[in-house]
């Protein structure tokens, strides 16, 4: 008389029992439990008969031979599920923290924001020589560090500037020019990479009054001054439709093109909360 390979029990002279491709039996019971459209296409051997079972009886026989129970992977799964929602909550809160703490600084800026005005004159002195002596020191990573098929994946239609000097500057300075012979009140802006002195341009004639009263008062200690920069122009990259591509869906194209150098100062009063 034969025995079920799942569970044990023994088959009748009478019953009609599934044979595996290994030629042991399983009994009318176990089958049962089993889809038949399982059963016929799929099924070939008692393991597989067993995971679809899904129940007590067929996860003892699997737990017997050694094999991953249905009941089991699904929890692994549901685990697994939880635990990346988990991750996705926490990356979330952080996003969050980070956003708000993003939002504070900007309006903590804005607050302590006290004058902002474009640097006169760089084309005529030494930004672009101090833009170059960067480069050739390679102080800065060009295009942020950025390939042409990361420009296109990333920031497409958008200018990448090759030159980026933030954090680089070690001083900004602002100097009286009483000699000048075209502006007896000129302040010259002379800045300091890398230990070298770039004399970069001029407060525009309308500020200096203000700036040296800004430099006065710092100087007075009624006011922490600090200072934000930022290079603007220069050589960009841009990622756009290619004109020759004529298809309902046109690849980018990377395109080179070139700017006059600027310089923007942005002057806070740190005591401003």
């Amino acid at each position: 008389m034969a025995v079920c390979e799942i569970c044990g029990n023994k088959i009748g002279f009478f019953s009609k029992p599934f044979t595996t491709d290994k030629g042991t039996k399983v009994c009318k019971d176990c089958i049962s439990n089993v889809d038949s459209v399982l059963l016929s296409e799929n099924i070939t051997s008692a393991q597989n008969i067993a995971y679809f079972m899904d129940n007590s009886v067929g996860d003892t026989y699997l737990n017997s031979i050694g094999v991953q129970t249905m009941s089991e992977k699904r929890k692994q799964e549901e685990d697994l599920q939880k635990a990346e929602l988990e991750k996705q909550r926490i990356e979330k809160e952080e996003d969050e923290k980070r956003l708000n703490k993003f939002k504070e600084a900007q309006e903590k800026a804005e607050r302590q924001e006290i004058y902002h005005f474009k640097v006169h004159g760089t084309t005529h002195h030494e930004l672009s020589k101090m833009v170059t002596y960067a480069r050739k020191n390679k102080l800065f990573d060009p295009y942020d560090g950025y390939t042409a098929s990361e420009i296109k994946e990333y920031s497409p239609y958008e200018e990448v500037y090759e030159t980026d000097l933030v954090g680089l500057l070690s001083a900004i300075n602002f100097v009286p020019e009483p000699d000048n012979k075209y502006d007896s009140n000129a302040v010259k802006i002379i800045v300091t990479l890398d230990n070298n002195k770039f004399m970069i341009g001029y407060v525009p004639a309308k500020y200096t009054n203000d700036v040296l009263e800004i430099m006065q008062r710092q100087k007075n200690s009624e006011i922490s001054l600090r200072i934000e920069y930022n290079l603007t122009g220069g050589k960009y990259k841009i990622a756009e439709d290619d004109e020759d591509d004529f298809s309902d869906d046109p690849k980018l194209k990377i395109h080179t093109a070139k700017q006059e150098y600027g310089f923007n100062i942005r002057m806070f009063d740190k005591n401003i909360e």
